[in-house]
């Protein structure tokens, strides 16, 4: 790590030199804006960016932006102000959506040198991680096909309706069994089968509820990106996880999802109201289009096209 100064506080919360050497591609810049920020105070060293928006003014509320932004594309807005917590940090910067982007062009992103620096050569990632932050239900599920085909770790979230609950869900090739469409299986059955259509949007949420997610997806950033680490936090942090690859949180005392009075039917009530997350263990579906048995090598000719929910037997001619 170049810039001693700026971390001589946090030398023993990371392994510095380790988030120097990893790579971060988010897709979407909105609300995540200020995990992002935080990563580079963190010490990763490199970002992909990528997002097709501009700042508008109504985003001054739900985001991490200001007037000053307003008309600007919100990967140079960020990019601008990563480079301003650490000066030492790499960003390339997509305005697009993440369908302009092929295959080829993103295995360029996630395991190639972006940088040449003069005192070691080309900068190879030690390890890119894929991050899925947008509302859009068909770039979240690509980010998951493109996790398995490049063997990434990946790291997705999103707020439902108000804020009143969060939901993140993770992966480790080789080490969480279960994959992105195998975690959120009811969600691509609602989209892929009964026509499912989102209308949430960012209205009526707090900001505290964005920042509280962010806050969780940095916890669980700094356990894939440690992992394989002497590192006495993080190091093996993504073991003790195990398999609990689904994490949601309770921001309302009446949020209307069921699994926090299923998890929560013994507890002591009295002692409990909200913010609480709940860690729920995943397994992977051999019947998974995406990573079970008749996709058994993960082979995705463009990750941009939807393998289809077709049952086991057919797949396999039977």
């Amino acid at each position: 790590m170049k810039n001693n100064a700026l971390f001589q506080r946090v030398t023993t919360a990371y392994d510095l030199d380790r988030l120097q050497q990893c790579r971060i591609i988010s897709v979407g810049c909105g609300g995540a804006a200020s995990f992002l920020e935080d990563m580079a105070r963190c010490g990763v060293g490199e970002f992909v960016l990528i997002d097709p928006d501009s700042v508008e003014e109504p985003n001054i509320a739900t985001q991490q932006t200001y007037i000053k932004d307003i008309g600007r594309p919100k990967v140079e807005c960020l990019a601008e102000r990563i480079r301003g917590i650490n000066p030492d940090a790499y960003v390339e910067t997509y305005q697009k959506s993440l369908d302009e982007i092929d295959d080829q062009a993103f295995a360029h992103l996630t395991r190639w040198s972006l940088i040449f620096a003069k005192w070691k050569g080309p900068c190879v990632p030690e390890l890119t991680l894929l991050c899925g932050f947008t509302d859009n239900f068909y770039s979240q599920a690509r980010i998951g096909r493109l996790s398995l085909k490049f063997s990434n770790p990946s790291l997705c979230a999103q707020l439902y309706q108000f804020g009143q609950a969060a939901e993140i869900s993770f992966t480790y090739p080789g080490v969480t069994p279960a994959c992105q469409r195998c975690i959120l299986s009811p969600r691509y059955t609602a989209y892929l089968e009964r026509g499912y259509q989102n209308t949430a949007t960012s209205d009526g949420t707090p900001i505290f509820a964005t920042e509280r997610l962010n806050a969780l997806k940095g916890m669980i950033a700094m356990a894939l990106l440690h992992h394989g680490t002497n590192h006495p936090r993080w190091g093996g942090m993504l073991k003790r996880i195990g398999n609990r690859t689904l994490v949601q949180i309770r921001m309302h005392p009446d949020t209307p999802l069921s699994v926090f009075h299923n998890v929560f039917a013994n507890a002591d009530t009295k002692r409990m109201f909200f913010d609480e997350a709940v860690w729920l263990p995943q397994k992977a579906n051999p019947d998974c289009p995406d990573c079970g048995d008749s996709n058994p090598k993960w082979t995705f000719a463009d990750t941009r096209v939807m393998p289809a929910q077709t049952p086991r037997n057919q797949e396999q001619g039977t």
